[in-house]
Order: C-alpha cells, then structure tokens, then sequence
C-alpha cells in the first residue's frame, strides 16, 4: 500500500495500476458501487484532470488483517470538470478515508469517503455557511 500510494496515485500509471489493483476490484463511495480496474483508472483520470497538480498525501495508515485503513489529504487547483462543476481556479484541500480489502497482494475492494462538501463550498458551488 506504501507502492500504491507513493508510486500510483501521483501518477494514475495504468502499468502501475496492473500491479496494485485487481481487475474486478469493487469500489464503494459517495453512494455509488462500481467495479473494474478500468472504471478506476477512469476516475483517477477524470480527477487529474479537474486537478492537475492533484496530490494525495498520507495522513495516517494502518494495517488489520486483509484491511488497510488510509487517512488522506487531498490538495489540488480545480481546472477541469468535477461533480458538475467546470474549472474555477480555486485551491482544494479536503480530507478522505479510504478502507481498502486486499487478496493474492492486490487491492480488490476500496470503500472510500471524500469530504464532498467541503469541496463543493471551496469550488463555490454551495454557500460555505
């Protein structure tokens, strides 16, 4: 998960991907479940895209059985679509917690919890009050 994390979210590497996440792995956040190592390359791109300088940086980790608990900030410029909304050029910084399930060395299952909210007000789309 340290690999994942240092080598594949800064980049999105679809080679590196191959490595770190299963094909059929399932994903669960904002209400949604989707499945495929290709959907998830999907969304990493897309979120490159809204965020060019996109950074994920590790807050806190921990390790349980097949589980391994991420704490992350994210940080980045928004300068392309995301949840609806075109670029602003506004500076994010939000907080995620990620919960991944791995089998055989790979990331099978990923819930994840992105502080929408607090993204959207920085974005300007909702009021910050």
């Amino acid at each position: 998960m340290e690999r994942f994390t240092s080598e594949f979210l800064p980049t999105g590497d679809p080679a590196l991907a191959r490595k770190f996440i299963s094909p059929d792995i399932v994903m669960h956040f904002g209400g949604t479940t989707q499945q495929g190592r290709d959907t998830y390359l999907g969304i990493v791109a897309a979120n490159m895209k809204a965020f060019p300088d996109l950074k994920w940086t590790v807050e806190d980790m921990r390790a349980e059985g097949d589980t391994v608990a991420i704490r992350y900030t994210m940080t980045g410029t928004h300068e392309g679509p995301f949840a609806g909304v075109e670029g602003t050029g506004k500076k994010i910084h939000a907080e995620s917690f990620a919960f991944y399930r791995l089998s055989h060395g790979k990331i099978v299952e990923e819930r994840a919890q992105l502080d929408m909210l607090g993204i959207l007000r920085q974005m300007g789309a909702i009021p910050a009050s």
